[in-house]
């Protein structure tokens, strides 16, 4: 099962996230779209029973966050990982291959290791400036690159190693989706996983109800 598109490209989609602040998945998926660029709104349906409703009507009667509705009138994404998410945006048309895999790589250093670097690059600064004279200046160079790519959130060398920190636990550890450190960027695939698909395929019949019944 493919996502159905909108007959008119120029229609306007709004995206709407609905799930709960203390939900990881939630704030994984929310952090992604802002990475991506994508325009959406959340909704925290802990907070409005009347979107816990419409989640739930999306979902089949069960709540689980997050619960993205694409605007298409057609089953939500439920749970996403972030390939699959990627995914259904490429497939509706929102981003290119391209434009998705460009600004995924505006950052390649994930938020925990920014800080390290950041707090490292300043102590070798200070200990380059404390030092012998001929080791001040390499220090302080190191140093300042550290602080750098730490304050950006983007380094070289993992740029053209083709690797990255993001979505691991140098990331958000209590949202890490793999054990490694780092990991090799992600192509951006133009076409849904199959676990995307099935998982939509599952859920059409029992959403549609649902939201069938919720609207009458």
């Amino acid at each position: 099962m493919t996502i159905r598109k909108p007959q008119q490209t120029n229609q306007l989609m709004i995206i709407i996230v609905y799930g709960a602040d203390w939900c990881e998945d939630t704030r994984r998926s929310l952090r992604h779209l802002r990475r991506l660029g994508v325009a959406h709104r959340y909704v925290n349906i802990d907070e409005d029973r009347e979107a816990l409703h419409r989640a739930m009507a999306l979902n089949g009667g069960n709540r689980r966050t997050p619960t993205i509705d694409l605007g298409l009138g057609g089953p939500p994404l439920v749970e996403p990982d972030n390939d699959a998410l990627t995914g259904a945006l490429v497939e509706l048309d929102m981003l290119s291959p391209d434009d998705a895999s460009g600004r995924l790589e505006v950052q390649n250093v994930g938020d925990l290791e920014r800080v390290l670097r950041t707090t490292a690059g300043a102590a070798v600064w200070l200990a380059g400036s404390r030092g012998p004279r001929p080791a001040r200046w390499p220090a302080r160079l190191a140093g300042a690159g550290l602080v750098l790519s730490g304050v950006v959130g983007w380094c070289p060398v993992y740029h053209v190693a083709g690797t990255s920190s993001i979505d691991g636990p140098g990331d958000r550890p209590d949202e890490a989706d793999r054990a490694r450190w780092l990991s090799p960027r992600r192509r951006v695939r133009s076409l849904e996983p199959a676990r995307l698909r099935d998982q939509r395929a599952g859920l059409s019949a029992g959403g549609s109800a649902a939201r069938a019944k919720a609207s009458g």
